[in-house]
């Protein structure tokens, strides 16, 4: 089913993200940021998408969850883990890939590379994955912190794939982790290549056998086979670009005239209606509030196995380390006005409202449960919020925690008593939270 929206229109977007639900991916709607408010920016799924299933053209997100190969990239790069992979899930990965080391290598290969290489290598010794986007941080911080010294992330011929973008994601996570790595000294090598590591190869096979093969393969364009829904079973294999699609639900445009006559229902229980006066469906359902006046909280398990691998890996060897994972919130005292909508939109909770006895309130930021979504300062509205790049490794290991004391402001409802509930709806655009 495809459908077609506003990129800004944050109750639409999530629940056009459960159509993306399947055996191969598990969409937790409440966790994502674009859900949660529609001014921040995060649409890194779409940008890593490496089979068009999320993709961004001309301002609309669009979403064709037929195209979803399962590959698992929009996982890898999703801050709040909104979108989680179940194949295989970060547990079944990590459980694969220590079975398979050998002599402290590990080689994680893609399913269309192992597949021209049927035959050639030592299938027992390389862990399949459907795409080597499939790769975060928090497995490779896991391997070095179980003693492994070498990780290899296996590619295909990714020029002559359809999912050629997951080499992309490969190489920023590889990136990231050796930042990571290099700032606790740690010893992992990680290489992400389309070049077949000596010791995997199947006796008396050469590396010119396995490039031949590998070529071979790949003269005729690859793809990846899109998810069968029927029945929530996996397809597994390549098919060539263009190749047959599996069977389901005609293309529906949520924007389409046809979806403006008529309610689209999209999953059980989510019921779209045309806002009348807007370009956009809005989902008739919202997040509900806790009762400190926040949405809810939820550190990501992987954020969890990322920092618990790397106080395994002991003290850091560097000051600071700057990487897409670590970010730390400056709030600008002058400029902001009390309103703590960073927290209540905080995903993970790394910024917390706090109100004492004594009648101190604000807010407290903890930057190693931060994942650098945006969201705090996307959607404050007087842009008093910066996210620096570079964390103190200290902070991400101790749980250290800065508050930033706020104070409150007067307002006079005489000529108005829902002054505050206009000005809220005005300032965030309609995204009111009631209890």
């Amino acid at each position: 089913m495809v459908e077609k929206i506003d990129a800004a229109a944050h109750r639409h977007v999530g629940a056009a993200f459960t159509a993306v639900d399947s055996a191969a991916i598990h969409v937790h709607r409440e966790r994502c940021a674009k859900v949660r408010n529609r001014n921040v920016a995060c649409l890194k799924c779409a940008a890593a998408c490496t089979s068009g299933c999320i993709a961004l053209v001309e301002g609309e997100l669009v979403i064709d969850a037929a195209r979803c190969v399962g590959c698992g990239t929009c996982a890898t790069v999703c801050p709040t883990c909104a979108l989680e992979s179940l194949n295989p899930s970060d547990a079944e990965l990590a459980g694969a890939c220590l079975s398979a080391v050998r002599d402290g290598r590990v080689v994680v290969g893609c399913g269309l590379a192992l597949e021209a290489l049927d035959g050639l290598v030592d299938s027992a010794a390389v862990v399949p994955v459907v795409c080597a986007g499939r790769v975060d941080e928090s497995l490779l911080c896991t391997l070095a912190a179980r003693g492994v010294r070498e990780a290899t992330v296996l590619c295909g011929r990714c020029d002559r794939c359809a999912q050629r973008h997951g080499a992309a994601t490969a190489v920023l996570v590889a990136e990231t982790a050796r930042t990571l790595l290099d700032a606790w000294g740690a010893s992992l090598a990680v290489r992400v290549t389309d070049e077949v590591p000596q010791f995997l190869l199947a006796g008396g096979v050469t590396a010119a056998e396995v490039a031949w093969a590998r070529d071979d393969f790949f003269a005729e364009r690859r793809a990846c086979v899109p998810v069968v829904r029927d029945g929530a079973t996996m397809a597994a294999g390549a098919v060539s670009e263009g190749g047959p699609r599996p069977v389901g639900r005609g293309p529906v445009s949520l924007s389409s005239p046809e979806a403006e006559a008529a309610d689209a229902t999209v999953g059980p229980g989510l019921r779209f209606f045309w806002n009348s006066g807007h370009s956009r469906k809005v989902a008739s359902h919202s997040l509900h509030v806790m009762k400190d006046g926040t949405l809810p909280h939820f550190v990501p398990d992987r954020r969890e196995r990322l920092l618990d691998a790397l106080a395994a890996l002991g003290e850091p060897a560097a000051p600071s380390v700057a990487c897409r994972l670590a970010g730390a919130v400056v709030i600008d005292g002058a400029k902001c006005v009390s309103c703590r909508m960073c927290a209540t939109f905080c995903p993970t909770g790394a910024i917390a409202k706090f109100d004492e006895a004594d009648g101190a309130l604000g807010v407290a930021h903890t930057p190693a449960d931060c994942v650098k979504c945006g969201s705090c300062r996307d959607i404050c509205p007087t842009q008093a919020i910066t996210i620096l790049d570079e964390v103190r490794t200290d902070w991400l290991v101790d749980g250290t925690c800065h508050r930033y004391p706020m104070t409150p402001r007067p307002v006079d409802l005489a000529d108005n008593p829902h002054q505050i509930l206009d000005t809220f709806r005005l300032t965030f655009n309609g995204d009111i939270f009631e209890r």
